[in-house]
C-alpha cells in the first residue's frame, strides 16, 4: 500500500465518485478505479459499498477514511516541516465565509507565535470560495455542506446555530438579519437562512449586517437577536440561548485550497497548524 493510493481513496471519498475524483486529480475513471481496486486487495477488504447517491465507504472504508486523514495531515506537517527555511515567499491569503475568519484570530495569532516568518493577509472576502478560486485568495475557511470539485481541503467539524439575546434582559425584542451583500455573494446558503436575509430582511424592517463579526456584536450590544454559530455564542458570558440548535441550520466548516496548485511551503505550514487548532476550538468546551 502507498500514500499515493491512499490520495486517490481520499479524492474518491471527497468527490462522490471515481468520475469526480479523476477530473479533480487530472486522471481518468479507470484508473481511479484500478488503484482503489489495488488498495482493497492489498487490505483484504471491500471499501465501498453502493449507497443512494452513488458508491459510498462502507465500515472498512471509514475506518480507512479516518487512517489516511491522520497520514494526510501528518504529511502535510512533515512538508512545512522540511520547508520551514523557504517559507518567507510573500502572504498567505486567508478568507472566511461572511466574515467567520475574525473568529480565529487567537488561532491566527498563536501560528504566528511559532512561524513569524510566514506572514498572513487576512480578506474581507464573505464568499471563500470565488475568493480561492479566482486567486484572491490562497485559503478558504468555508461554510459548505460539499465543496467544489476545484478545491480541495479538510473537513474540520460540523457547526451548529440557535438562536441568543443579551443575558441580561435589555435586548431589543427585535430579530436581525443578513443584508443584501451577504445574501448575494452567498446565494442559496443554507446556514444564512438561520436568519432572515435580503429582501426578506428589508420587508420586515429589521436592523440588517453583511458579516458575521458585526451581527455577533449587535447581539451583544442588545440590539436585537439573532442566530449564531454556538461555538462562538456559547462562551460569551452575556449571551444566553433562547432555544436548541436547529439541524436543518448545520452546516460543515472547511479549509480549501485550489486543487491544482501545490501549496506553498507557508500555506502548508498554515493549513497543518489550523486544521488541528480550528477542530479544537470548534469541538472543544466553549470559553470564557
Amino acid at each position: 500500500m502507498e500514500w499515493s493510493d491512499l490520495q486517490i481513496f481520499l479524492a474518491a471519498v471527497r468527490a462522490g465518485s471515481y468520475t469526480a475524483a479523476g477530473r479533480q486529480l487530472g486522471i481518468n475513471r479507470t484508473t481511479v478505479g484500478r488503484r482503489v481496486d489495488a488498495l482493497e486487495a492489498a487490505l483484504g477488504v471491500a471499501l465501498f459499498e453502493e449507497g443512494p447517491l452513488g458508491p459510498a465507504p462502507n465500515r472498512a472504508g471509514k475506518r480507512l477514511l479516518a487512517a489516511a486523514e491522520v497520514i494526510e495531515r501528518e504529511v502535510a506537517r512533515m512538508r512545512s516541516d522540511l520547508a520551514l527555511p523557504n517559507l518567507a515567499q510573500g502572504p498567505v491569503r486567508v478568507a472566511g465565509s461572511g466574515g467567520i475568519v475574525s473568529e480565529f484570530l487567537p488561532e491566527f495569532a498563536e501560528f504566528r507565535r511559532h512561524h513569524p516568518e510566514v506572514s498572513i493577509e487576512l480578506l474581507g472576502e464573505l464568499d471563500p470560495i470565488d475568493a480561492v478560486t479566482y486567486r484572491r485568495a490562497d485559503l478558504a475557511i468555508a461554510l459548505v455542506r460539499k465543496p467544489p470539485l476545484r478545491l480541495w481541503g479538510v473537513e474540520l467539524a460540523t457547526l451548529a446555530q440557535a438562536p441568543y439575546a443579551r443575558r441580561d434582559g435589555a435586548a431589543q425584542p427585535a430579530q436581525l438579519g443578513w443584508g443584501f451583500e451577504l445574501d448575494a455573494a452567498l446565494p442559496g446558503s443554507q446556514w444564512t437562512a438561520s436568519n432572515p436575509a435580503g429582501e426578506a430582511a428589508e420587508k420586515a424592517g429589521l436592523t440588517t449586517f453583511n458579516a458575521w463579526p458585526q451581527m455577533k456584536q449587535a447581539v451583544l450590544a442588545g440590539l436585537g437577536n439573532a442566530t449564531l454559530w454556538c461555538f462562538a455564542a456559547d462562551g460569551e458570558p452575556y449571551l444566553e440561548r433562547l432555544a436548541p440548535p436547529d439541524p436543518r441550520h448545520d452546516c460543515p466548516l472547511w479549509l480549501l485550497h485550489r486543487a491544482k496548485a501545490p501549496p506553498s511551503a507557508g500555506l502548508s505550514a498554515l493549513i497543518a497548524f489550523l486544521t488541528e487548532a480550528l477542530r479544537a476550538r470548534v469541538t472543544g468546551p466553549p470559553t470564557v
